[in-house]
């Protein structure tokens, strides 16, 4: 048998054979990610956290494995390996010390919940049994005093304020349940339920190796797949992505991990119970943009407001609330102002309308995860919009960022004129001085 492969005898493809190939092999590919969509939550976890944790892998390669055997060598598999035992003692170390506190004090919370509804119940039929004052003069509207408790009863029929707002209904364990049962994904499902979490994570674990140790390569060969003049503007374009997940991904979580212990560290000062899950709540709800650190100051004000502080005598109900709502209020703002802009810069670059809406589409769309990943999602279709719009307009897709000027106020401004003024005229009579300092010594 002859060693020497078999050479092609057809020609090159026409344009028009190239086109309709082309376009068969995206409709295959559509059709084949529609029906593998059930299954694409986990490759994009492994993907998401292979990116995360790859600097990781690069920093052991470049500045650990350069002592003894390895020295002046590239081994990314002992990186990657030594990256994955790092990994895995950072999430033991969670499990055995952060995990058992949240627990307990969800458990106490579970069993005190029932009581705070009750007490809301009670505070908000108290406060909405009210009339309406203005001016010191209750309002009248039909001849009657505007009681909202009575109109909302009205409206709705609903004799009790639970029957309208419904908070039995929520269930956060099946809702956490239901999340990350998604991201696992239908793989091997006929094995049985603990079988399949089983094995899905060992294909988590596994993608995530492969793409840790060998994601440059892949980004590169698909560089490569591109025709060569297109080859530059691809990486280009990777670039950019690089630019808007990294700011996301690394930036989101060092938000998450500040608001956490500064929500835990203030809700142990001010005296709120059960701390451990006001700091979990506050760096969860960081990973929905625009809104999620707004909607950290309802669970602190809920408790605040069924409870009293451990620290602060006579404060508690209303007051308690108050004081809460303040609290968080000030560290949105503190996040918003001071760390938003040094930790995640300005590689986003989003309208908070557009992200509004990537956060209705992605929840339509993924759920959960759609909500967490739909800023950097946005991000990323504004990317390839600006490289096709300038194509289509011939214009620069990805113009130079202007250089970024000192706008000082306007009256620094003047300030530093009168400064300057001052300067030049003590110079002159300085000079004058000099002159006839000179002329009187002659």
């Amino acid at each position: 048998m002859s060693i020497q492969p078999p050479s092609l005898t057809s020609g090159p493809w026409s344009p028009r054979v190239r086109a309709i190939v082309a376009v068969a092999t995206a409709a295959v590919v559509l059709v084949a990610i529609l029906r593998l969509s059930e299954v694409l939550p986990i490759v994009i976890v492994a993907v998401i956290l292979a990116y995360v944790f790859t600097p990781l892998v690069n920093f052991i390669n470049r500045y650990v494995l350069v002592f003894g055997p390895f020295a002046g060598k590239s081994n990314r598999n002992i990186a990657t390996l030594l990256a994955y035992v790092l990994i895995i003692l950072g999430v033991v170390v969670v499990i055995i010390v952060l995990v058992p506190v949240i627990i307990e004090q969800f458990e106490d919370l579970g069993r005190l919940l029932p009581s705070l509804l009750r007490d809301v119940e009670r505070t908000l039929e108290d406060a909405l049994s009210q009339p309406v004052m203005f001016n010191g003069q209750p309002i009248i509207i039909d001849g009657r005093e505007l009681i909202p408790l009575e109109r909302l009863r009205e409206l709705t029929g609903a004799q009790r304020i639970t029957d309208v707002i419904q908070i039995q209904d929520i269930d956060l364990v099946n809702t956490t349940q239901s999340f990350f049962s998604s991201l696992t994904g239908p793989a091997f499902s006929f094995v049985g339920g603990v079988a399949t979490v089983a094995i899905n994570v060992v294909l988590l674990l596994s993608m995530m190796f492969f793409l840790m140790r060998d994601g440059v390569m892949f980004v590169e060969r698909g560089v490569r797949l591109a025709p060569k003049p297109y080859q530059g503007d691809m990486r280009r374009i990777f670039f950019e992505l690089g630019r808007v997940w990294n700011a996301y991904l690394r930036g989101q979580l060092t938000l998450a991990l500040l608001m956490s212990v500064l929500s835990f560290t203030a809700a142990t000062l001010v005296g709120l119970p059960n701390p451990a899950i006001i700091g979990v709540i506050s760096g969860v709800f960081e990973f929905v943009p625009s809104v999620g650190s707004g909607l950290a100051i309802f669970p602190a004000a809920l408790l605040a407001l069924t409870s009293s502080s451990s620290t602060v005598a006579g404060l508690e109900g209303v007051p308690f609330a108050v004081v809460a709502i303040i609290i968080w209020a000030a560290l949105q703002n503190l996040e918003a102002i001071i760390l938003v802009p040094r930790v995640m810069g300005g590689s986003l670059n989003l309208h908070p309308l557009a992200i509004i809406l990537g956060l209705i589409f992605g929840a339509a769309i993924a759920g959960l995860l759609g909500v967490i990943l739909a800023a950097p999602t946005v991000a990323t279709l504004r990317v390839f919009g600006q490289y096709i719009y300038g194509k289509l307009m011939d214009t620069e897709p990805f113009p130079a960022p202007r250089p970024r000027t000192n706008r000082l106020p306007r009256a620094m401004v003047t300030l530093r004129r009168t400064i300057n003024q001052l300067r030049q005229q003590s110079d002159s009579v300085r000079a004058r001085l000099e002159a006839i300092r000179r002329g009187n010594h002659v």
